[in-house]
Protein backbone atom coordinates (compact mmCIF):
# COMPACT_ATOMS: atom_id res chain seq x y z
CA UNK A 1 0.00 0.00 0.00
CA UNK A 2 1.12 3.53 -0.80
CA UNK A 3 1.24 5.05 2.16
CA UNK A 4 3.17 8.77 1.12
CA UNK A 5 1.99 11.28 3.26
CA UNK A 6 3.46 14.84 1.13
CA UNK A 7 4.24 14.93 -2.59
CA UNK A 8 8.12 15.63 -3.06
CA UNK A 9 7.64 19.30 -3.81
CA UNK A 10 5.77 19.52 -0.25
CA UNK A 11 8.61 17.34 1.32
CA UNK A 12 11.06 20.17 -0.22
CA UNK A 13 9.51 23.03 1.16
CA UNK A 14 8.50 21.88 4.77
CA UNK A 15 12.52 21.07 4.99
CA UNK A 16 13.35 24.55 4.11
CA UNK A 17 10.48 25.90 6.31
CA UNK A 18 11.20 23.88 9.25
CA UNK A 19 15.24 24.79 8.69
CA UNK A 20 14.58 28.30 9.02
CA UNK A 21 12.28 28.24 12.14
CA UNK A 22 14.81 26.61 14.45
CA UNK A 23 17.59 29.07 12.71
CA UNK A 24 14.87 31.65 13.78
CA UNK A 25 13.89 30.00 17.47
CA UNK A 26 16.30 29.57 19.94
CA UNK A 27 16.53 27.06 22.74
CA UNK A 28 13.09 26.73 24.22
CA UNK A 29 9.46 27.54 22.90
CA UNK A 30 8.92 30.33 20.97
CA UNK A 31 6.44 32.84 22.33
CA UNK A 32 4.83 35.42 19.81
CA UNK A 33 5.77 39.10 19.75
CA UNK A 34 2.81 40.57 22.81
CA UNK A 35 2.77 37.45 23.90
CA UNK A 36 0.38 37.80 27.25
CA UNK A 37 0.99 38.28 30.70
CA UNK A 38 1.23 35.37 33.35
CA UNK A 39 -1.96 36.66 35.19
CA UNK A 40 -3.69 35.81 31.61
CA UNK A 41 -6.35 33.17 30.44
CA UNK A 42 -7.47 31.50 27.47
CA UNK A 43 -11.02 29.63 26.81
CA UNK A 44 -10.85 26.93 24.17
CA UNK A 45 -13.62 24.86 22.46
CA UNK A 46 -12.00 22.36 21.20
CA UNK A 47 -13.19 18.71 19.36
CA UNK A 48 -13.77 15.60 21.58
CA UNK A 49 -11.44 13.59 20.35
CA UNK A 50 -9.02 16.15 21.58
CA UNK A 51 -9.77 15.59 25.00
CA UNK A 52 -6.97 13.81 26.33
CA UNK A 53 -4.11 14.97 23.85
CA UNK A 54 -4.75 18.94 25.03
CA UNK A 55 -7.00 18.66 28.31
CA UNK A 56 -4.96 15.80 30.13
CA UNK A 57 -1.44 16.91 28.37
CA UNK A 58 -0.56 19.70 26.10
CA UNK A 59 -3.31 22.33 28.12
CA UNK A 60 -0.81 21.85 31.29
CA UNK A 61 2.06 21.74 29.56
CA UNK A 62 1.21 25.28 27.87
CA UNK A 63 -0.22 26.58 31.15
CA UNK A 64 3.42 25.61 32.68
CA UNK A 65 5.85 27.30 30.03
CA UNK A 66 3.94 30.78 29.90
CA UNK A 67 1.50 31.15 32.68
CA UNK A 68 -1.32 31.49 30.68
CA UNK A 69 -4.71 29.97 32.29
CA UNK A 70 -6.91 27.26 29.68
CA UNK A 71 -10.17 26.58 30.34
CA UNK A 72 -11.75 23.90 27.92
CA UNK A 73 -14.88 22.55 26.44
CA UNK A 74 -14.71 19.37 24.28
CA UNK A 75 -17.22 18.48 22.04
CA UNK A 76 -18.71 18.22 18.92
CA UNK A 77 -16.86 20.55 16.34
CA UNK A 78 -20.24 20.82 14.58
CA UNK A 79 -22.33 21.02 17.89
CA UNK A 80 -19.16 23.39 19.37
CA UNK A 81 -19.96 25.70 15.88
CA UNK A 82 -23.62 26.19 16.64
CA UNK A 83 -23.05 26.96 20.25
CA UNK A 84 -21.01 30.14 18.84
CA UNK A 85 -23.69 31.12 16.13
CA UNK A 86 -26.09 31.02 19.79
CA UNK A 87 -24.34 33.40 21.37
CA UNK A 88 -21.30 31.28 23.84
CA UNK A 89 -17.54 32.90 23.14
CA UNK A 90 -14.59 31.14 23.21
CA UNK A 91 -11.40 32.67 22.26
CA UNK A 92 -9.77 29.83 21.06
CA UNK A 93 -11.86 26.84 18.87
CA UNK A 94 -10.25 23.91 17.54
CA UNK A 95 -12.47 21.62 15.14
CA UNK A 96 -11.84 17.85 13.74
CA UNK A 97 -13.13 18.82 10.20
CA UNK A 98 -11.38 21.97 8.87
CA UNK A 99 -14.60 22.96 6.24
CA UNK A 100 -16.61 23.29 9.59
CA UNK A 101 -14.57 26.71 10.83
CA UNK A 102 -15.46 28.42 6.79
CA UNK A 103 -18.99 27.00 6.75
CA UNK A 104 -20.20 27.78 9.95
CA UNK A 105 -17.71 30.63 11.70
CA UNK A 106 -16.61 32.36 8.22
CA UNK A 107 -16.89 35.38 7.99
CA UNK A 108 -19.44 36.63 11.32
CA UNK A 109 -17.04 34.75 14.20
CA UNK A 110 -13.71 34.25 12.24
CA UNK A 111 -11.58 35.18 8.83
CA UNK A 112 -8.91 32.58 9.23
CA UNK A 113 -7.74 29.35 10.52
CA UNK A 114 -4.42 26.72 10.11
CA UNK A 115 -4.61 23.27 9.66
CA UNK A 116 -2.15 21.51 11.88
CA UNK A 117 -3.31 17.84 12.01
CA UNK A 118 -4.62 14.64 10.44
CA UNK A 119 -6.38 11.66 11.91
CA UNK A 120 -7.44 8.06 10.95
CA UNK A 121 -10.55 6.36 11.40
CA UNK A 122 -10.37 2.95 12.75
CA UNK A 123 -12.54 0.02 13.42
CA UNK A 124 -12.90 -0.32 17.64
CA UNK A 125 -13.79 -2.81 20.32
CA UNK A 126 -13.59 -3.62 23.76
CA UNK A 127 -14.96 -7.33 24.24
CA UNK A 128 -12.27 -9.44 23.21
CA UNK A 129 -14.81 -12.02 21.78
CA UNK A 130 -15.27 -9.64 19.00
CA UNK A 131 -11.30 -9.68 17.86
CA UNK A 132 -10.93 -8.85 14.43
CA UNK A 133 -7.71 -10.69 13.50
CA UNK A 134 -4.80 -9.49 11.48
CA UNK A 135 -5.53 -10.11 7.38
CA UNK A 136 -9.22 -10.40 8.52
CA UNK A 137 -11.73 -9.11 5.94
CA UNK A 138 -12.81 -6.68 8.26
CA UNK A 139 -16.25 -5.77 7.03
CA UNK A 140 -17.52 -9.17 7.58
CA UNK A 141 -17.02 -9.19 11.10
CA UNK A 142 -19.39 -5.49 11.49
CA UNK A 143 -21.94 -6.79 9.58
CA UNK A 144 -22.68 -10.25 11.06
CA UNK A 145 -25.81 -11.04 12.25
CA UNK A 146 -26.62 -9.78 16.11
CA UNK A 147 -23.48 -7.55 16.41
CA UNK A 148 -24.26 -3.75 16.97
CA UNK A 149 -22.07 -1.07 15.52
CA UNK A 150 -21.74 2.53 16.92
CA UNK A 151 -20.85 5.79 15.42
CA UNK A 152 -21.24 9.50 16.04
CA UNK A 153 -24.34 11.50 14.66
CA UNK A 154 -23.35 13.05 11.61
CA UNK A 155 -24.78 16.30 11.89
CA UNK A 156 -23.39 17.05 15.04
CA UNK A 157 -20.01 15.16 15.09
CA UNK A 158 -17.27 15.08 12.21
CA UNK A 159 -16.30 11.63 12.55
CA UNK A 160 -20.17 10.64 12.32
CA UNK A 161 -19.86 11.64 8.93
CA UNK A 162 -16.41 10.83 8.04
CA UNK A 163 -17.28 7.51 9.41
CA UNK A 164 -19.90 7.74 6.52
CA UNK A 165 -17.37 8.27 3.92
CA UNK A 166 -14.75 5.50 5.03
CA UNK A 167 -17.44 2.52 4.79
CA UNK A 168 -18.35 4.25 1.35
CA UNK A 169 -14.63 4.46 0.47
CA UNK A 170 -13.88 0.57 1.63
CA UNK A 171 -16.78 -0.61 -1.54
CA UNK A 172 -15.00 1.52 -3.79
CA UNK A 173 -11.82 -0.11 -3.00
CA UNK A 174 -12.92 -3.78 -2.84
CA UNK A 175 -14.85 -3.45 -5.98
CA UNK A 176 -13.50 -0.85 -8.48
CA UNK A 177 -10.50 -1.89 -10.49
CA UNK A 178 -12.17 -1.65 -13.66
CA UNK A 179 -14.52 1.36 -12.88
CA UNK A 180 -13.52 4.42 -15.30
CA UNK A 181 -14.10 7.00 -12.75
CA UNK A 182 -11.83 5.65 -9.82
CA UNK A 183 -10.03 1.98 -11.36
CA UNK A 184 -6.36 3.73 -11.52
CA UNK A 185 -6.71 4.47 -7.79
CA UNK A 186 -7.71 0.91 -6.71
CA UNK A 187 -5.01 -0.07 -8.75
CA UNK A 188 -2.27 2.01 -7.41
CA UNK A 189 -3.42 0.93 -3.84
CA UNK A 190 -2.95 -2.38 -3.95
CA UNK A 191 0.30 -2.04 -6.36
CA UNK A 192 -1.14 -2.63 -10.20
CA UNK A 193 -1.44 -6.53 -8.18
CA UNK A 194 -4.84 -8.07 -9.38
CA UNK A 195 -4.86 -10.98 -7.39
CA UNK A 196 -4.37 -9.49 -4.15
CA UNK A 197 -6.73 -7.36 -5.52
CA UNK A 198 -9.40 -10.60 -5.86
CA UNK A 199 -8.88 -11.56 -2.57
CA UNK A 200 -10.86 -8.51 -1.18
CA UNK A 201 -13.34 -8.58 -4.13
CA UNK A 202 -14.26 -12.26 -3.86
CA UNK A 203 -14.68 -11.59 0.00
CA UNK A 204 -16.58 -9.33 -0.74
CA UNK A 205 -19.15 -10.40 -2.59
CA UNK A 206 -19.01 -14.23 -1.05
CA UNK A 207 -19.98 -11.77 1.85
CA UNK A 208 -22.37 -9.21 0.44
CA UNK A 209 -23.20 -10.66 -3.13
CA UNK A 210 -25.80 -12.67 -4.25
CA UNK A 211 -26.19 -15.94 -2.74
CA UNK A 212 -23.94 -14.47 -0.54
CA UNK A 213 -23.50 -14.99 3.23
CA UNK A 214 -26.09 -12.36 4.25
CA UNK A 215 -28.07 -13.30 1.53
CA UNK A 216 -28.92 -16.99 2.82
CA UNK A 217 -29.07 -15.64 6.48
CA UNK A 218 -31.82 -13.54 5.23
CA UNK A 219 -29.56 -10.84 6.90
CA UNK A 220 -29.39 -7.55 4.53
CA UNK A 221 -30.20 -6.04 1.64
CA UNK A 222 -30.03 -8.78 -1.20
CA UNK A 223 -27.32 -7.01 -2.73
CA UNK A 224 -25.95 -7.82 -6.12
CA UNK A 225 -22.28 -8.60 -6.70
CA UNK A 226 -19.60 -6.05 -6.85
CA UNK A 227 -22.97 -3.41 -5.21
CA UNK A 228 -19.43 -0.53 -3.91
CA UNK A 229 -22.95 0.84 -1.55
CA UNK A 230 -23.18 -2.86 0.17
CA UNK A 231 -21.44 -1.94 3.21
CA UNK A 232 -22.77 1.53 3.77
CA UNK A 233 -26.41 -0.02 3.53
CA UNK A 234 -25.75 -2.95 5.49
CA UNK A 235 -24.70 -0.36 8.37
CA UNK A 236 -26.20 2.53 8.11
CA UNK A 237 -29.50 1.85 6.39
CA UNK A 238 -30.79 -2.19 6.78
CA UNK A 239 -28.70 -2.51 10.59
CA UNK A 240 -29.84 1.18 11.61
CA UNK A 241 -33.27 0.35 10.73
CA UNK A 242 -33.26 -3.04 13.14
CA UNK A 243 -31.79 -0.73 16.05
CA UNK A 244 -28.25 -2.83 15.10
CA UNK A 245 -26.22 0.74 14.34
CA UNK A 246 -26.44 2.96 17.28
CA UNK A 247 -25.81 6.79 16.99
CA UNK A 248 -23.99 8.80 19.93
CA UNK A 249 -24.02 12.56 19.76
CA UNK A 250 -20.15 12.72 19.82
CA UNK A 251 -16.89 10.61 20.04
CA UNK A 252 -15.96 10.53 22.98
CA UNK A 253 -19.46 8.63 24.29
CA UNK A 254 -18.30 5.54 22.10
CA UNK A 255 -16.33 3.71 24.34
CA UNK A 256 -19.18 3.90 26.71
CA UNK A 257 -21.54 2.49 24.76
CA UNK A 258 -18.81 -0.66 24.14
CA UNK A 259 -18.26 -0.70 27.61
CA UNK A 260 -21.83 -0.98 28.49
CA UNK A 261 -22.52 -4.03 25.71
CA UNK A 262 -24.66 -1.87 24.45
CA UNK A 263 -22.41 -1.68 20.55
CA UNK A 264 -20.05 -4.38 20.06
CA UNK A 265 -17.73 -2.23 17.50
CA UNK A 266 -17.19 1.49 17.21
CA UNK A 267 -15.98 3.28 13.79
CA UNK A 268 -14.09 6.26 15.38
CA UNK A 269 -10.26 8.18 15.43
CA UNK A 270 -7.85 5.83 15.93
CA UNK A 271 -7.02 8.22 18.33
CA UNK A 272 -9.84 7.53 20.35
CA UNK A 273 -8.29 4.06 20.42
CA UNK A 274 -5.44 5.09 21.85
CA UNK A 275 -6.48 7.23 24.54
CA UNK A 276 -9.28 5.49 25.65
CA UNK A 277 -7.67 2.01 25.70
CA UNK A 278 -9.76 0.14 23.12
CA UNK A 279 -8.63 -2.72 20.58
CA UNK A 280 -8.28 -1.64 17.31
CA UNK A 281 -8.15 -3.23 14.03
CA UNK A 282 -4.30 -3.32 12.66
CA UNK A 283 -2.01 -4.51 10.33
CA UNK A 284 0.93 -7.02 10.71
CA UNK A 285 2.72 -3.80 11.65
CA UNK A 286 0.38 -2.63 14.52
CA UNK A 287 -0.54 -0.04 12.32
CA UNK A 288 -3.56 0.78 11.39
CA UNK A 289 -5.72 -2.49 9.50
CA UNK A 290 -7.68 0.04 7.52
CA UNK A 291 -6.08 0.66 4.15
CA UNK A 292 -4.99 4.62 4.12
CA UNK A 293 -6.75 4.79 0.69
CA UNK A 294 -9.71 4.05 3.40
CA UNK A 295 -9.31 5.39 7.07
CA UNK A 296 -8.82 9.18 5.01
CA UNK A 297 -5.48 9.81 7.11
CA UNK A 298 -3.14 10.68 4.03
CA UNK A 299 -3.00 13.77 2.23
CA UNK A 300 -0.93 12.54 -0.50
CA UNK A 301 -2.38 13.98 -3.97
CA UNK A 302 -3.80 10.30 -4.95
CA UNK A 303 -5.41 9.43 -1.72
CA UNK A 304 -7.15 13.03 -1.44
CA UNK A 305 -8.61 12.62 -5.26
CA UNK A 306 -9.58 8.92 -4.02
CA UNK A 307 -11.39 10.31 -1.03
CA UNK A 308 -13.77 12.68 -3.54
CA UNK A 309 -15.73 9.67 -4.84
CA UNK A 310 -17.77 9.66 -2.14
CA UNK A 311 -19.51 11.86 -0.54
CA UNK A 312 -20.79 12.73 3.49
CA UNK A 313 -24.48 12.09 2.78
CA UNK A 314 -25.65 9.51 5.21
CA UNK A 315 -29.21 7.81 6.36
CA UNK A 316 -32.31 10.29 5.76
CA UNK A 317 -33.28 10.22 8.94
CA UNK A 318 -33.20 13.77 10.08
CA UNK A 319 -30.85 13.78 13.23
CA UNK A 320 -28.17 11.52 10.84
CA UNK A 321 -27.57 13.60 7.21
CA UNK A 322 -25.27 16.27 7.43
CA UNK A 323 -25.66 16.89 3.55
CA UNK A 324 -23.76 16.12 0.13
CA UNK A 325 -20.09 17.07 1.56
CA UNK A 326 -17.05 15.47 -0.86
CA UNK A 327 -15.01 13.41 0.79
CA UNK A 328 -12.26 14.63 2.64
CA UNK A 329 -9.28 13.80 4.49
CA UNK A 330 -9.44 14.48 8.45
CA UNK A 331 -8.02 17.53 8.78
CA UNK A 332 -7.76 19.28 12.35
CA UNK A 333 -8.26 23.49 12.24
CA UNK A 334 -7.91 25.61 14.51
CA UNK A 335 -8.78 29.60 15.15
CA UNK A 336 -9.43 32.45 17.29
CA UNK A 337 -12.78 34.05 17.63
CA UNK A 338 -13.64 36.89 16.86
CA UNK A 339 -14.39 39.04 19.93
CA UNK A 340 -11.54 37.59 22.33
CA UNK A 341 -10.37 40.11 24.83
CA UNK A 342 -7.09 38.77 24.86
CA UNK A 343 -5.91 37.81 21.41
CA UNK A 344 -1.95 37.40 22.25
CA UNK A 345 -2.86 34.68 24.75
CA UNK A 346 -5.19 32.88 21.85
CA UNK A 347 -2.18 32.95 19.41
CA UNK A 348 0.50 32.06 21.75
CA UNK A 349 -2.14 29.12 22.43
CA UNK A 350 -2.43 28.40 19.02
CA UNK A 351 1.70 28.92 17.74
CA UNK A 352 2.40 26.33 20.74
CA UNK A 353 -0.45 24.12 19.18
CA UNK A 354 1.02 24.05 15.70
CA UNK A 355 4.39 23.95 16.42
CA UNK A 356 7.10 21.64 18.20
CA UNK A 357 5.45 21.08 21.39
CA UNK A 358 1.84 20.68 20.17
CA UNK A 359 3.38 18.46 18.09
CA UNK A 360 4.71 16.23 20.70
CA UNK A 361 1.67 16.04 22.46
CA UNK A 362 -0.74 14.98 19.21
CA UNK A 363 2.11 12.52 17.87
CA UNK A 364 2.07 10.57 21.44
CA UNK A 365 -2.08 10.49 21.31
CA UNK A 366 -1.76 8.75 17.42
CA UNK A 367 -2.88 12.19 15.52
CA UNK A 368 -0.32 13.15 12.56
CA UNK A 369 0.46 16.52 13.56
CA UNK A 370 1.64 18.17 10.11
CA UNK A 371 5.11 19.14 9.69
CA UNK A 372 4.33 22.72 9.30
CA UNK A 373 0.32 23.84 9.44
CA UNK A 374 -1.48 25.02 6.27
CA UNK A 375 -2.63 28.55 6.51
CA UNK A 376 -6.23 29.03 5.29
CA UNK A 377 -7.18 32.95 4.60
CA UNK A 378 -3.08 34.28 4.96
CA UNK A 379 -3.55 37.28 4.79
CA UNK A 380 -5.40 37.35 7.84
CA UNK A 381 -3.51 35.56 9.92
CA UNK A 382 -1.70 37.36 12.99
CA UNK A 383 2.03 38.12 12.37
CA UNK A 384 2.81 36.13 14.83
CA UNK A 385 1.72 33.20 13.93
CA UNK A 386 3.56 33.48 10.33
CA UNK A 387 6.62 32.05 10.52
CA UNK A 388 4.44 28.46 10.97
CA UNK A 389 2.73 28.29 8.33
CA UNK A 390 2.59 27.21 4.77
CA UNK A 391 0.20 28.08 1.93
CA UNK A 392 -2.51 24.86 1.67
CA UNK A 393 -1.20 22.08 -1.21
CA UNK A 394 -2.98 23.37 -4.41
CA UNK A 395 -3.80 19.97 -5.24
CA UNK A 396 -6.53 19.73 -2.03
CA UNK A 397 -9.48 20.45 -3.26
CA UNK A 398 -11.61 23.36 -1.14
CA UNK A 399 -14.00 20.58 -0.28
CA UNK A 400 -11.42 19.01 2.54
CA UNK A 401 -11.42 22.89 4.33
CA UNK A 402 -14.50 24.58 3.43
Amino acid sequence: MHNMKFSRTTITIIVVLVAGILVGVSAGYYIPRGSASPSSSVSVFAAGSLEYSLGDHFNPYFRNSTGISVGSTFSGSVSGARNVQSGIHYDVFVSASAAVIPSLLMPNYTDWMVIFASNEMAITWLNPSYNIPVGAFWFENITSPGVTVAASTSQLDPSGFQAIEMIKLAGLLYTGWNNSSYGAYVKEAFGNNFSAYMKYNAAWNSWFGKEGYLEKHNYGGNYSNNDSLALYDQIFLYMLSRGETKLTTVEIGLDGLLAAGTADYALTYKSQAVNQGLSYFKNSDGGNGLSSWINLGNISESHVEFYQMVNSTGPTTPDDNIGNLPGAPILYAATVLNGTANTQAAYSYIYYLITESGQKFLANSDFDPLPVAFGFNIPYIPASLSSAIVPIPSYMPQSAYV
